[in-house]
């Protein structure tokens, strides 16, 4: 906080100032620079004023500006606060939710697709109609069994909000895409980059190709790979299972209570509010997303470049890389998937 000796700020209209003579050394100071004001200009009464003598309109015109001065400092921190102020816990919460029901078929008001038209979310769907409820749980379980296949393949359709603001997928990589990676990396490495994948720069001399090998060998293939991408791929694959047999369930509510508006609202929350805790789950789990994000480091940001500090310290979007590309890392989700990766959350 920044405080100004002597000014004090009002939330009103106006302004204050509380400096009175000969108080203390401040106003003894201030008093010092009016009659230096005074001895060097000559006698001159500001028009439209009756201030009474010349010191006291020097006085007061020093005070106008003191005040205008203090005025724009306050004004400049109040609008600071408000661009770099986090949204509310409740806005937060809402991006949140809408970023997990987005990932996996399941949110009564989110169509995923699957692959197959726009995606949309409208909270505004009529869920009044029996075959509106029940066949929305039904298609969600067949496309979650469905990407139980793909996360054992290649990988399955993920649903994220871009910086724009639009709804965009990507393919997450499954088991056997994982395997093929490796593969890739590790033959990658011990050519010493001879036969770089495709995007990848060839070296250009024997410190590069050795950096290459062991980089390509030892991050790539071992750690990011089989370390990492195999359990991920099998928490996928897991995500998929219980959110088909979630879906499944939901029919039954959506058959009988659901007929009725609050029984219909009930089920809505419970079932998407479900999804939603299962996914934080599984994200926190070790070798989850949310755990590559927590432990993410750069030696190149100094102290920000720690362990969690660094994802502390990241924007909302905008960041490069998987980790952060496909989340809204609001402050809501950087707190909560801290404190779960130094708690383990277990189920």
């Amino acid at each position: 906080m920044i405080e100004i000796s002597g000014v004090s700020y009002k939330s009103s209209m106006g302004i204050g100032a509380m400096i009175s003579s000969g108080e203390n050394e401040d106003s003894c100071t201030f008093e010092n620079i009016i009659n230096d004001e005074l001895t060097k200009q000559e006698t001159e009464r500001l028009p439209g004023k009756d201030c009474g003598s010349e010191k006291e309109c020097i006085q007061e015109d020093v005070l106008s500006k003191i005040e205008r001065n203090n005025y724009m400092v306050q004004k400049s921190f109040v609008d600071a606060g408000t661009v770099d102020s986090s949204l509310s816990i409740t806005e937060q919460l809402k991006k949140y939710k809408e970023d997990q029901l987005l990932s996996k078929p399941g949110g009564d008001y989110f169509e995923t697709a699957n692959g197959k038209g726009i995606d949309a979310i409208d909270y505004n769907k009529d869920l009044s109609q029996f075959t509106t409820r029940v066949g929305k749980d039904l298609k969600d379980a067949g496309d979650n069994f469905v990407n139980i296949i793909k996360d054992m393949g290649i990988g399955a359709k993920s649903n994220y909000i871009d910086n724009d603001g639009n709804i965009t997928s990507t393919q997450k990589v499954g088991f056997l895409g994982t395997i093929i990676n490796f593969f890739k990396d590790f033959v990658s490495g011990v050519s010493f980059g001879k036969y770089a994948q495709e995007g990848e720069n060839k070296p250009d001399n024997t410190f590069e190709a050795t950096k290459h090998f062991f980089k390509k060998i030892f991050v790539d293939a071992l750690f990011k790979d089989i370390i990492v991408g195999v359990p991920r791929s099998f928490i996928h694959i897991g995500e998929d299972t219980v959110f088909t047999c979630l879906n499944l369930v939901e029919t039954i509510p959506d058959a009988t209570i659901g007929n009725f508006k609050t029984g219909q609202k009930i089920t809505t929350e419970i079932f998407d509010d479900t999804q939603v805790f299962v996914d934080f789950v599984t994200d926190v789990l070790p070798m989850g997303e949310a755990g590559s994000r927590t432990h993410a480091f750069a030696f190149n940001e100094g102290l920000k470049g720690l362990p969690f500090v660094y994802n502390l310290t990241s924007p909302e979007q905008g960041k490069t890389g998987d980790d952060w590309k496909y989340v809204r890392n609001t402050p809501f989700r950087k707190a909560i998937e801290t404190v779960a990766t130094i708690i383990p959350v277990r189920m």
